[in-house]
């Protein structure tokens, strides 16, 4: 994706973050079946940051010149300091990427977001029928996440799809693909699917075997030279523990930030090193630099390489003991 090249600079040469991915709440309009952290309408935590307490931390990112932040949720668009932060981010110099379902972009939604100046936004679609893709997202309208991403291209704001497989929709992503590429979409991503969160419990569904993602890869890489030049594709090869062992060797600057201002390695992991709450900025960072390398850490990596499924665990939230 469009972080790789920021996630390839060693974390030990950085004196902050070069990139965060904050998840600005749990609460969503939505109960994907493959949600990482079973977001949902009453799935806000109960200790949530506050409006200010939000407003402060991203001042904290514009201080110390983070140069990307990802504002992702559940739906980022229903936190109430959204608005305020992605303004306080941007005017600050700060690049501002915002993953949606896309389900609340109206045409006056999206001139307010073109008005904000973002990197990009990301909306998740996983079907090109309405059938298909309320398996994905139930009661969620596919028409208003193609809206959506026709009234950010009219107003200018860089789009991009990501696309989660099952085997019920991976006859429709050729369809679906073309279906972007008109709209003007930039970028089209899609890997293999995370074994954490409400995915667990539909497996049956979204487990794909290795034939299966061979199919998708291959009409990536296919439609990939058929929109050369105009819309980037991207199948991304590793399944997460993949991903996990390779940022266990080779850590990089990009911290998480979940929506109650806790501070984890990566969405893969599940042990805390730092809460915004009661660490300063730099104390955050020399906490995660030093997370990388406690032997908890190095333990769960063994234990998920050994047994994959042990991944379901990432969503938890464990305070890593002795920083």
């Amino acid at each position: 994706m469009e972080e790789e090249s920021l996630e390839s600079i060693s974390y030990e040469q950085l004196s902050s973050p070069i990139y965060i991915g904050w998840q600005l709440t749990n609460r969503c309009n939505l109960e994907c079946i493959h949600c990482l952290w079973e977001s949902g309408p009453n799935a806000t935590y109960p200790d949530e940051l506050s409006v200010d307490e939000v407003l402060k931390f991203g001042k904290e990112l514009v201080d110390h010149q983070v140069l990307y932040v990802t504002l992702s949720g559940g739906e980022p668009l229903l936190h109430p300091a959204f608005w305020k932060l992605a303004d306080l981010l941007s005017s600050g110099g700060v690049d501002v990427k915002i993953e949606t379902n896309g389900q609340l972009i109206s045409k006056s939604v999206a001139k307010r977001i073109a008005d904000l100046n973002p990197r990009s936004v990301q909306i998740s679609i996983d079907g090109a029928s309405q059938e298909t893709y309320s398996r994905m997202r139930p009661n969620a309208s596919l028409s208003k996440a193609l809206d959506a991403l026709r009234y950010l291209n009219e107003y200018g704001v860089r789009t991009e799809v990501l696309y989660v497989p099952s085997k019920f929709s991976l006859s429709e992503v050729e369809k679906l693909i073309d279906m972007v590429a008109g709209l003007g979409v930039r970028a089209f991503y899609s890997g293999k699917v995370y074994y954490m969160g409400r995915a667990v419990k539909y497996w049956n569904l979204l487990g794909l075997n290795e034939k299966e993602y061979e199919y998708l890869k291959n009409i990536i890489d296919e439609k990939a030279k058929q929109y050369e030049g105009k819309m980037r594709l991207y199948f991304h090869p590793r399944d997460i523990v993949e991903e996990l062992q390779i940022k266990f060797k080779h850590p990089t600057g990009n911290p998480i930030i979940t929506a109650n201002g806790k501070v984890k390695l990566i969405n893969s992991v599940p042990y805390v090193v730092a809460d915004i709450r009661k660490h300063s900025f730099e104390e955050m960072w020399e906490r995660y630099k030093k997370g990388w390398k406690h032997p908890k850490v190095a333990e769960y990596v063994k234990e998920v390489s050994l047994n994959p499924r042990a991944i379901s665990k990432a969503e938890l939230q464990i305070e890593l003991p002795d920083l």
